[in-house]
């Protein structure tokens, strides 16, 4: 058909934009067929439409119009279109999603709804105009664009292009509370009531009687707003006043020093109104005190500690109107005394050791026992059994400690603890904290040996192309092996030089990025081996949605790529080939389905991972990957979630893996949350997805039946929390989750 270079219509000749790299190089052969229609199903002729490349920056846009029959025919480069089409008198049309293949044509047909102008005003509480409101439409209708304006000076807007159907209407100005509106209809007129936000002034006075110069405020609110924490702090002569606060009720707190490291609060709630100013008056007016609090600190051992901070507090900050905090230090006798608390029950928490104690509000001379954080004491020896001078435990340095080691673990779960000298062959060992101090049995790090390896392609000749050697145990085997790929170092003539290899037997695997790879035993004896490589396996298959249409833009992941530099991506007809390491079970896996952000945006689409055997080097394996669907949806309420978190799903339901080998499988079998939009047309413009899958993970598009969930942290070693799920009807099932730290399973290597 030719490179396109002027899109032919029934109708006319359609313009175009400016020629992409693209469009230059690569045959248009992809078939856009569009039909335009009224809501009566009778053909629209003369309808001028675009359609813009989503992946691309900046993007090629095509155009055409409708012939007599309401028809057009394109033909483009294959991939991944957003369609548009603007006529006067109608609403406009958006398919954010049309994708095109060589073997995939697609069709668009719109049905063009008659517009409407709607005009509105907007007053305040007083009925006076506002000006400067921003306005926006939000169809329900996911072929209609969002209307975005912003108001007059006198209060007045007009909404063009206004559809008939059903919408949101929002807006919103400075100062005011937000407006929605929920409409079934195209509404005629729009009469818009905004109501003023709220302000408070607060006057602070200390526990001595005088004003608080400068009072420690916070303000925290207790009915669900949509702006907490957007309000303008001012200070003012004697008071703070808070500006743009929702009408609704909030516990104000205020805390005041009392002395060194001790400090009292003043809480009371208030009910803030719409467009006026409250006023309150905090005070410590004759609030109790308590008796200072004396005591004494110990060990496990009954022994007195000795200069351990500890803190004092009373009262609780969520209910109670006063509440205190001090601190103290204890003396050489392990005793302590905390002074300017108030009266009521008393928490103490000893820093050493993290360790927290309740006390009732008459407590005297107590004793407190710290339960510190386990510790593992022992030796680690050379070969001929002497201590060592210098060596690592995890990554702590001991010098000249005649090879003794004291190590704090971070809680009473199994740890792994690395032991590593240099010159030497490091070790591991499992420690499971029976008591605050547990001793090992002396370690002894073992001569190494130095292992060269040389790849060899195909034809007998080295490898040199980029590339990498591993080693691990024998499957099965019981072993201290801790391999760190620090030691090893590539020599002038491709060789690898493995340094500080135990002598015990082995696994070696060897990947490169063009010549092959290898998984061989590797002899307690052997010093030199020549390790042939073969081909690697050939992974290839296409990404599309529930029609068959191709999903360009895909990012996959397998685990069994060979020296991956990037993630693998579908192209333009959703089609991926890549190398994989041969003869292993692997899952495949859809990290991210591209795009543009903001709206329009594509439907959320999910895949489940897909068990595939790579196969015999070179041979060809083939994986389709489909979105699931299905009506159910399952929603974690993780509020602690860190860095070091993670929510899978996995289908049926699931015991508890029983290793960390089992730990490390589930993760790479099992369904990450949704990175998209939750819902098809969020009203933000602008969808934090990466903070939602974060915070508020989200599996979308389940079929009924029996899941599991896991939520994993990796903080220190993997602790796993595990929650079965029966979807028994459509809908959204909701749970929320501590901490895994919190009830979970900890593993270790």
């Amino acid at each position: 058909m030719g490179l396109v270079a002027v899109v032919l219509a029934c109708a006319g000749t359609s313009k175009q934009g400016p020629v992409s790299e693209l469009a230059r190089t690569e045959a248009a052969t992809a078939v856009l067929t569009v039909l335009a229609k009224d809501a009566e199903d009778r053909p629209l002729p003369g309808i001028p439409f675009r359609i813009r490349q989503a992946m691309a920056d900046p993007p090629e846009v095509y155009w055409g119009t409708t012939d007599a029959q309401g028809q057009a025919r394109l033909t483009v480069p294959p991939g991944w279109y957003v369609f548009t089409a603007e006529a006067s008198g109608y609403q406009t049309f958006v398919d954010p999603d049309v994708r095109l293949g060589r073997e995939h044509p697609a069709s668009v047909t719109m049905t063009l709804r008659p517009s409407a102008s709607v005009a509105g005003r907007v007053v305040d509480g007083a009925g006076q105009p506002l000006r400067a409101v921003s306005l926006s439409w939000i169809p329900a209708d996911p072929t209609a664009p969002r209307l975005d304006l912003v108001g007059n000076p006198d209060g007045t807007f007009r909404f063009e292009g206004m559809g008939p159907g059903s919408g949101v209407l929002l807006a919103r100005r400075k100062g005011y509370s937000d407006e929605r509106q929920v409409f079934d209809a195209r509404p005629v007129e729009l009469a818009l009531v905004m109501r003023e936000q709220g302000a408070l002034r607060v006057t602070a006075f200390s526990p001595g009687g005088g004003l608080a110069h400068p009072p420690e405020v916070k303000i925290k609110a207790l009915d669900p707003v949509s702006k907490e924490g957007a309000w303008i702090d001012e200070k003012v002569k004697d008071a703070r006043v808070y500006r743009g606060l929702e009408p609704g009720r909030y516990r104000v707190t205020v805390t005041c020093p009392v002395g060194i490291g001790a400090a009292w609060s003043a809480s009371s709630d208030v009910e803030v109104v719409a467009g006026g100013t409250r006023e309150l008056t905090l005070r410590f007016d004759n609030v109790p005190e308590r008796a200072p609090l004396r005591g004494r600190v110990v060990g496990a051992d009954g022994q007195p500690v000795a200069g351990v901070e500890l803190r004092a507090s009373s009262g609780d900050p969520k209910k109670d109107a006063f509440v205190s905090e001090s601190s103290g230090t204890t003396d050489l006798e392990g005793r302590f005394a905390v002074h300017q608390l108030l009266a009521g029950p008393v928490r103490v928490v000893v820093h050493k050791g993290n360790t927290r104690v309740e006390l009732g509000p008459d407590a005297g001379d107590v004793s407190v026992e710290i339960r510190s954080h386990p510790i593992v004491q022992g030796r680690v020896l050379g070969p001929d059994g002497t201590p060592l001078t210098s060596f690592q435990v995890n990554s702590t340095k001991h010098e000249r400690t005649a090879g003794r080691y004291q190590y704090t673990l971070e809680g009473p779960w199994p740890e792994r603890l690395t032991f590593s000298a240099e010159g030497l062959a490091s070790t591991r060992r499992r420690v499971e904290p029976r008591e605050e101090r547990t001793v090992l049995a002396d370690v002894i790090l073992k001569a190494g040996r130095d292992v060269r390896v040389r790849l060899l392609r195909k034809d007998g000749q080295p490898a040199l192309s980029k590339g990498w050697v591993d080693l691990s145990p024998l499957p099965g085997h019981e072993s201290t092996f801790a391999w760190d790929q620090a030691f090893l170092r590539v020599e002038a003539d491709g060789r690898f030089l493995l340094e500080n290899v135990p002598r015990e037997p082995l696994i070696l695997e060897a990947e490169t990025e063009e010549d092959g790879t290898a998984l061989l035993p590797l002899s307690p004896d052997v010093a030199e081996v020549t390790v042939p490589l073969v081909p690697a396996a050939n992974l290839v298959g296409t990404v599309a949605d529930e029609s068959g249409r191709p999903l360009p833009g895909t990012r996959l992941m397998t685990g069994c790529e060979v020296y991956p530099d990037e993630l693998p991506v579908t192209d333009a007809e959703g089609r991926f080939r890549l190398q994989v390491v041969s003869g292993r079970e692997c899952f495949l896996s859809v990290f991210d389905t591209g795009g543009p952000s903001g709206w329009p945006s594509p439907p959320l689409r999910v895949f489940w991972p897909q068990r595939f055997t790579t196969g015999r080097p070179g041979e060809t394996v083939r994986v389709d990957l489909r979105p699931r669907s299905g009506p159910a949806s399952i929603q974690v309420l993780f509020p602690g979630a860190g860095e070091w978190d993670r929510v899978l799903l996995v289908p049926g339901d699931v015991p508890m893996p029983s290793t960390v080998d089992a730990v490390h499988t589930l993760m790479v079998s099992a369904v990450e949350p949704d990175f998209g939009p939750a819902e098809p047309r969020p009203e933000r413009q602008v969808e934090n997805g990466f903070y939602r899958s974060w915070q508020e993970p989200r599996f979308s598009q389940l079929p009924l039946g029996r899941y599991t969930v896991f939520v994993l942290g990796n903080r220190v070693g993997t602790v796993v929390l595990r929650y079965p799920v029966n979807l028994t009807q459509p809908g959204v099932h909701r749970f929320e989750t501590p901490r895994p730290e919190v009830g979970g399973v900890h593993f270790v290597d």
